[in-house]
């Protein structure tokens, strides 16, 4: 059942409403994707490959309830083990990740303190960027947070606490699809939940105060295994927790896996710098380049480098 789930759908964001639309949220489980960018794509340390999990999920909640033609980073960076960490969505949902880590640093970590280690201890001080990126003619849009609390959820909450924006609640949890067993695939949820502005910027009514706490109240119940369980559906969650408060679930939306290397972008970056500098690294007559994200390899000789550089030239 976990491996049919997972291959039927990589990954969804199920978008709902409550309260006629007082309350609006949105629910993303990563099924297959977080199980290929976490199994297939990285063999990380769990503990790393849970903090990615969860920005992974965080970066799909939060991009899907924005208007964008490009792309959604979510970077953090840190002075800890796990000092780097990279996750993009595009507008058409195609995601990718990955981290940077001392090894070491991180096996020692948990050597110490055993799997599950706090987001500070991994991260250190540090911050986590939001970067809407829709290309060179457009203005790129940047909020910046300090790395605070014990989760990425709490880094979260606190920069929507401290910006004007919507009132914003987040449950985010990465782990295996079944906790106890190591070689079943990561999974990672994010469920959000925002409450919509009054109609004529009046100000909320008691009976909106009641609703908005009702919802937090409620997604607050929801627990690690149901948002991770690879035999519930995404209707059966929402309805399990706001059935009855007259919850509608409205059209899903799925996310991929999609990462954007390719051999002419590697082909470039490499001839961008000193070409004595890149042929130095060549073995057997080629130079290699390795995508961070996807982990493809594209090789090329002296010749077909040289070539980009020629065209650069004359561009």
């Amino acid at each position: 059942m976990t491996e049919t789930l997972f291959e039927d759908r990589p990954g969804v964001s199920q978008p709902f409403m409550l309260y006629d639309g007082a309350v609006r949220g949105r629910l993303v489980r990563l099924n297959g994707v977080a199980g290929k960018i976490l199994g297939s794509h990285h063999a990380y340390p769990d503990d790393v490959s849970r903090v990615l999990g969860e920005a992974m999920a965080a970066a799909a909640a939060l991009a899907d309830g924005l208007k964008f033609d490009g792309s959604f980073t979510l970077q953090i960076q840190g002075d800890g083990p796990l000092h780097t960490l990279v996750t993009d969505i595009t507008n058409d949902r195609a995601m990718r990740g990955c981290a940077k880590f001392r090894e070491d640093d991180v096996q020692a970590l948990q050597e110490a303190g055993g799997q599950g280690s706090s987001l500070l201890d991994l991260l250190g001080t540090g911050h986590i960027a939001f970067t809407v990126d829709q290309g060179a003619d457009m203005e790129r849009y940047q909020g910046i947070i300090e790395l605070a609390g014990t989760s990425i959820g709490d880094c979260i909450h606190q920069y929507f606490q401290q910006s004007e924006q919507l009132e914003t609640a987040i449950k985010i949890v990465a782990g295996r699809a079944v906790a106890d067993d190591p070689e079943s695939p990561w999974q990672a949820s994010a469920l959000m939940v925002q409450r919509m502005p009054a109609e004529g910027g009046q100000p909320p009514s008691d009976e909106d105060e009641d609703a908005w706490r009702t919802a937090v109240i409620l997604l607050s119940s929801v627990s690690d295994e149901e948002l991770l369980s690879p035999t519930l559906t995404e209707e059966d969650v929402l309805s399990r927790l706001y059935g009855t408060v007259g919850g509608r679930v409205l059209d899903a939306r799925d996310i991929t896996v999609g990462c954007r290397c390719s051999r002419d972008r590697s082909a470039k970056i490499l001839a961008s710098f000193p070409m004595d500098e890149v042929l130095s690294m060549a073995e057997d007559g080629k130079v290699s380049m390795t995508c961070e994200f996807c982990e493809t390899t594209f090789e090329f000789t002296e010749d077909e480098l040289s070539a980009v550089v020629g065209a650069n030239s004359k561009s």
